[in-house]
Order: C-alpha cells, then structure tokens, then sequence
C-alpha cells in the first residue's frame, strides 16, 4: 500500500474530500486557508486553492466536472450574504457569480455537469421555500426548475447528470416530497413511498430508499427509471440502508449499501439485477461507502469497535489498506477511475486529520 497525504511539504492538506471528476481531480475543505479554507483542489498532485472575488470573503466549493470547472458559493460583503458562484475557467480564473436577482439574497450551486450547467438553489432570506435553477456557463442562460403541482416545499437538488436530468427531495412536516425533472418537466415520485433519494446517473436511473405496504415497515432500496420502479430486494428480513455512502451507485447502475439481517448489517453490491454480499475476510462492522465504474469499492470496517479501517473491494476481494503512520482511524470515502482510494484519516489523540490518497498494488 502506498498512502499519500493530499497535500504539500509545507503542512497546507485536505481535511475531507467532498466531490471528485473522472480524472482523479478532487475538491476539498481544510481548516487553516481562512477565506479559502473550503475550496481545495487537488489535481496533478498538486494542492491549490479556488480564486476568490476582488472583493475578497469565503468560498465553499460543492462540485467539479471533467473540464476542470468549479461551482459553489460565496459569502461576504456588508451583510455577509451567500451566493451561488461557479469557475468557468477552473480555479485560477475569476469566479462568476450566479444569481443576480436582488429579491434572492441567499443561493448556493450543488451540481455542475459536464456540460457546463450549474443547478443553483436561491430563496429571499430567511422566507422559504428555496427555488432551484440550471445555469448554462457558457450562454448565461437560466432555466428555473419547476416542481410538480401541490409540491410547496421547495427544491433541494439530490443529483444531476450529463442529460441534464435532476432530482429533488425534501422532508416536511412528517412528508418526503420528491420529484425527477427532465429538463423540462418533473415527474412526482412522491406517491411511490420514497423515505428518501441517494443518487442520479448518467443513464438517467434513479436510486433511493421507500417502505412498501408489504414491506413490514423497514425500508427498501429501489432503481426508478423511465417510470418504473425495480425493487433490489435484501440479504435479511430487515431493511436497507444506503444513507451513510459517498458514492452509493455508478453509471452501470451498479449499487452498495448494508442490508440489515439478524445476523447484524451485510455489505452488499446490487449488480446485473442480482444482489450479494461482499467478502469480509472474517471482518466484522464493515461498511461500503463509495464505487466507481470499475466496480472498485471503498470503505471501512472497526477491528476494536472504537477506530475505523480503511479497505477496498476489487476484482471480487477483500483488501484491507489499514490506516496511514501516525494516525489511529481512517475511512475509504471515495475511489477514483484511477483506482486510487481517497481515505479520511483522524488522529484523536493529537486532533489532527488528513485525506490520503491510497493505491493498492
């Protein structure tokens, strides 16, 4: 195992990665940059910053795309407003801001495509609900998302794809509310049951969580595509659980999660229409958190019940990647097309933490 720290010789790192492209490039927080402190990229294995506005104040990266662009917010200026901002030229040019409608004092952008479209979120502060919005980089142009009839609740993105297809979910007052848009019009999901909406890919399949009527009132995992819903079933009585994952489905419309049995939870892998169970090697408390589209799988599991260990699923096997010198605990959030595994590392004892990037060999 080779673990490398997403950083540079002088100390300056990543705390926790947050959204990664095909090439590898990843987008981070830290906690010592000041204004910039959440707007990491690391790319070529060099560590940079996001540019801030003239005007100064503090950055919030969300998502990167495969061109390098940067979307986010920023806060600052009198009154301290935040609003939605992307990086059309990548981290080192000019940020743009992206609403400039003076009724909506707080936005902020959550997804950016491959395409150049920014899905945005604004509300006039502090009135709810917030309204949601596509920004195509390239034209200026903006396009509101609208939700279907009787939906009051507002626009919450959970994910958006090259299509420029989108979903959206919210809880309120005891209801989940939750919708796909194709780009023109939303398709209510909210009758099938959903207790939740974990992810979008590029083939347009949606991926979530419901209760069924006959499902004993635990929840269960679904795909929803061109509308119709395909139930992924479990390894146990119980329910399934994919709210704790990074990167709980890949653009095969492969998924991960835990399936909770009487003999405690299994980690899973949803494939071809068939789920089973990952190999532990005898571990127990493993959790599967993040695939790529190689069907890599990273993830964590506790030897002592107190302190995590990162491990990675590959070509059918269990490998356990342990955790970095100098540090107790370390998590498999994320892994890259490359391959590589992007792991959360935390020292309790000396409060330090660090992202490292490991490469199984």
């Amino acid at each position: 195992m080779t673990s490398t720290p997403v950083g540079d010789p002088d100390g300056f790192h990543m705390w926790q990665p947050l959204d990664l492209n095909r090439h590898g490039h990843v987008i981070g927080s830290s906690g010592t940059m000041g204004g910039t402190a959440n707007a990491l990229v690391w790319a070529n294995r060099r560590l940079t910053t996001a540019r801030p506005p003239a005007s100064g104040g503090s950055l919030y990266l969300e998502a990167i795309n495969d061109n390098g662009q940067l979307a986010g917010s920023h806060r600052g200026g009198p009154e301290d407003l935040q609003t939605a901002a992307a990086w059309p030229g990548g981290a080192a040019a000019e940020p743009v801001f992206l609403e400039t409608d003076p009724r909506y004092r707080d936005s902020r952008a959550h997804y950016l495509n491959n395409r150049g479209q920014v899905v945005y979120r604004s509300s006039e502060r502090p009135a709810l609900p917030y309204r949601g919005f596509v920004y195509d980089l390239a034209s200026g142009a903006r396009t509101e998302i609208v939700p279907p009839a009787g939906q009051t609740s507002g626009v919450y993105p959970r994910g958006f794809n090259d299509s420029g297809q989108l979903i959206s979910s919210v809880y309120d007052s005891g209801t989940t509310y939750a919708f796909f848009w194709d780009g023109r019009t939303a398709t209510d999901l909210t009758p099938l049951g959903i207790s939740g909406l974990t992810g979008l890919n590029a083939r347009g399949q949606v991926l979530g969580t419901y209760r069924p009527a006959s499902g004993g009132g635990f929840a269960r995992a679904f795909i929803w595509q061109d509308g119709r819903l395909t139930d992924l079933g479990t390894l146990g009585p119980y329910g399934i659980d994919l709210s704790f994952t990074r990167q709980s489905m890949n653009d095969l419309g492969d998924v991960i999660g835990i399936s909770h049995t009487a003999d405690g939870h299994l980690p899973f892998l949803w494939s071809e229409g068939r789920m089973t169970r990952l190999p532990t090697s005898g571990k127990r408390d493993v959790w599967p958190l993040g695939i790529n589209n190689r069907r890599e799988i990273a993830g964590r599991y506790s030897a002592d019940g107190s302190s995590w260990r990162a491990c990675l699923w590959r070509n059918g096997k269990f490998v356990d990647l342990g955790t970095p010198r100098g540090y107790s605990s370390c998590e498999g959030l994320m892994v890259t097309e490359q391959g590589y595994v992007l792991a959360f590392a935390s020292d309790y004892g000396s409060r330090r933490s660090c992202t490292f990037q490991i490469t199984a060999t």
